[in-house]
């Protein structure tokens, strides 16, 4: 990140500008009667086709933060309108998709000859037509159903590989061959039973109920009720308990690691140092892992959400991605959750490991190094609200800095090697 600015004995002069390439954020001080300082910071930075954005804000150590970050996405080509141009493209593809072998001009066409007929929402007259001269709902196995449902989500651009895909096939091993419409309340709860634990339990339905409502909507299903999915109960869970691990533990970690299971030292590192979730852990990319520019650009998050995001690397981080680094692919390797899999690891070495500790530790530690929730909540991609209700932990700040390789167990650490 480079950033220029006219400077006198170190006090900043305005308009002062953050470059990162070809991208520049530009920051102004204006007056403003009611602020405590006098003055709001503005940042301006021009988007495609010479779109001029702006925002305001109290500080200016929170404009340059903001501006660093926005500056960082527009020379990755990640502004609202190379956005907008590629939900385009998809749109395209998802169009061709639904028209099918009909081809999509074509399809149009009938629709818009079908709207001059009815004078009025085509889909109400199809309806009543389809009333009178079909039967109430279409027949489909379970299996069909699974087909037609996954196509359809991947139309839309969903990534179905890390939610849908991981529970809906076993569903139609087990349920596949029995008509969608025969497979009762009782049937489901059944074949619910069969996961030990709650919280699997409950992922597995909430797909489910995903899909019967879908089926629903599309006339597999009677309209206007409740499907036997929805009517299924939801296992209790238990209160879970979230904890932090201290920096020794995590040293210590990343060592036995390192020594017995190398591969599945860079998923560690970014769960710790980095706070990813353990679905971003699953689909980050290494193309994505800027070492030398010192930052993470999450790869597996939604855009649109406070998911996608930039995260910065520390250079405790960068020590130990830079181990088995590679300039593509997948970080974690193979098809496996890395996370699930470094916590039995850990857990069958004798490491006592608290449910979701490596992002609990980084955003605790994170807040009490820099002393700023909100910056935190943008790193970890969450909302402030979300960080002090289910992540923040008090921590000192020398403990933060061990964490992060700012103290002596680091040094010893280096030592060692």
């Amino acid at each position: 990140m480079k950033s220029t600015k006219k400077s006198t004995k170190g006090t900043k002069r305005f308009p002062y500008i953050i470059k990162c390439g070809n991208a520049q954020v530009t920051i102004y001080r204006v007056k403003h009667a009611k602020m405590k300082s006098g003055f709001v910071y503005s940042m301006t930075w021009y988007e495609a086709e010479g779109v001029r954005r702006q925002k305001q804000f109290s500080k200016l150590e929170k404009a340059e933060y903001e501006a660093k970050f926005k500056a960082e996405q527009l020379q990755a080509g990640e502004s609202e309108l190379a956005n907008a141009k590629l939900a385009d493209i998809r749109e395209l593809q998802a169009a061709r998709l639904i028209a099918g072998d009909s081809g999509l001009i074509p399809a149009l066409e009938e629709w818009r000859r079908g709207r001059e007929l009815c004078q009025g929402p085509i889909e109400t007259a199809c309806q009543a037509w389809a009333d009178r001269n079909c039967p109430k709902v279409k027949k489909i196995t379970v299996s069909e159903a699974v087909d037609l449902f996954l196509a359809f989500k991947r139309s839309k651009g969903v990534n179905t590989k890390a939610s849908y895909e991981r529970v809906l096939p076993k569903l139609k091993n087990d349920l596949g061959d029995r008509q969608l419409i025969d497979v009762n309340v009782r049937r489901l709860e059944a074949y619910l039973e069969q996961f030990n634990h709650p919280a699997t339990a409950n992922t597995h339905r909430k797909r489910i109920v995903t899909l019967w409502r879908w089926a629903r909507d599309k006339g597999y299903l009677p309209a206007e009720v409740k499907t036997a999915a929805e009517l299924t109960d939801s296992a209790q869970e238990e209160a879970l308990e979230v904890g932090i691990i201290d920096a020794e533990t995590f040293q210590a970690l990343l060592r036995f690691i390192r020594d017995n299971h190398p591969h599945y030292l860079a998923p560690l590192a970014l769960a710790g140092f980095c706070g990813l979730r353990r679905s971003e852990i699953h689909g980050q990319k290494w193309e994505d892992v800027q070492l030398e520019r010192k930052f993470v650009r999450v790869s597996n998050a939604k855009r649109g959400t406070p998911a996608r995001r930039l995260v910065p690397l520390c250079n405790e981080a960068i020590h130990w991605l830079s181990i088995n680094a590679q300039p593509a692919g997948d970080v974690s390797p193979g098809n496996t959750w890395a996370l699930d899999r470094i916590r039995d690891i850990a857990r069958t070495a004798g490491f006592t490991l608290p449910a979701n500790c490596f992002r609990h530790s980084y955003i605790s530690n994170r807040v009490a190094l820099t002393g700023d929730v909100n910056s935190t909540s943008l790193e970890a991609g969450n909302s402030p609200r979300i960080i002090f209700r289910h992540y923040r932990e008090l921590v000192t700040k020398e403990e933060a800095q061990a964490w992060f390789g700012e103290s002596s167990i680091n040094a010893k650490e280096s030592e060692a090697m």
